[in-house]
């Protein structure tokens, strides 16, 4: 409707001013005027449309050539976002590898094995700009048998049939980083384990873990940054973040595959 409104203004100021400049250097014109009104109201009235069909020409071309523009625009800042994901990811796996040939050289070569999995499933996911929430769950479970090796059962994740047999489609590697992000920020030991719930009312997943922070340096939120703007780009939907007293929940949008 706005679009309508703008061509139709367009075409009267423009219509306005064309005859403004006619009646302004045309002496013939001004001259007709003391003798009485020069124009025919069909000749308005065809001028005016024809301003109008320029107009909406003219405003479809550009407002087609900006919304192009923008999705392009976005599809870059889209794929740069994703690609901060992968460089996060190697670097703190590839951390936790070298922590563990030192102790556990046998464990560091399952961590490995496993590592090389997930990598390469990250790798075959990470270029597109959504992922079926089956795949991302697959690949969630593959980076919970990674912290499992490292960490035991210090940190317990609990996925509930809804979100198990959901559908729709979400961000690639959304699930794990908000699960690291947890991990990142919290107590995890074998007195006091962190429990990662996640859930769905079948529109949104929510995970919800419970608080017991530890001190980090200065967080940069890159990770809960990353995931809301991906949202933004994607669809209209917000992520939701509730901090609590002894609860902290990210949920994020399932967006409905067409």
């Amino acid at each position: 409707m706005y679009r309508i409104l703008l061509v139709l203004g367009i075409s009267l100021v423009s219509w306005l001013l064309y005859y403004a400049v006619w009646i302004l250097i045309d002496e013939d014109i001004r001259m007709d005027f003391s003798k009485g009104w020069p124009f025919q109201p069909l000749e308005l009235f065809l001028d005016y449309a024809m301003f109008c069909l320029f107009s909406f020409m003219a405003t479809f071309y550009y407002l087609r050539s900006y919304d192009r523009a923008e999705r392009e625009r976005d599809r870059y800042k889209l794929l740069a976002l994703e690609n901060q994901i992968n460089p996060h990811f190697v670097f703190n796996n590839f951390s936790t590898l070298a922590e563990l040939i030192e102790v556990d050289p046998q464990k560091a070569s399952k961590y490995l094995m496993n590592l090389s999995n997930v990598y390469r499933y990250a790798l075959s996911h990470l270029e597109h700009d959504k992922v079926s929430l089956q795949d991302e769950l697959t690949y969630l479970r593959q980076y919970l048998q990674l912290l499992g090796e490292r960490f035991g059962d210090t940190i317990c994740v609990n996925i509930t049939p809804e979100v198990a047999d959901g559908q729709g489609s979400v961000p690639p590697a959304v699930l794990q980083m908000i699960v690291e992000n947890a991990i990142k920020h919290n107590e995890h030991t074998a007195a006091h384990p962190l429990n990662i719930d996640i859930f769905s009312d079948g529109q949104n997943i929510t995970v919800r873990n419970n608080k017991r922070l530890v001190p980090v340096p200065e967080s940069t939120q890159i990770g809960i940054h990353n995931i809301e703007e991906r949202y933004r780009l994607l669809t209209r939907k917000k992520v939701k973040i509730e901090d609590g007293d002894d609860t902290y929940s990210i949920t994020i949008p399932v967006i409905i595959n067409d």
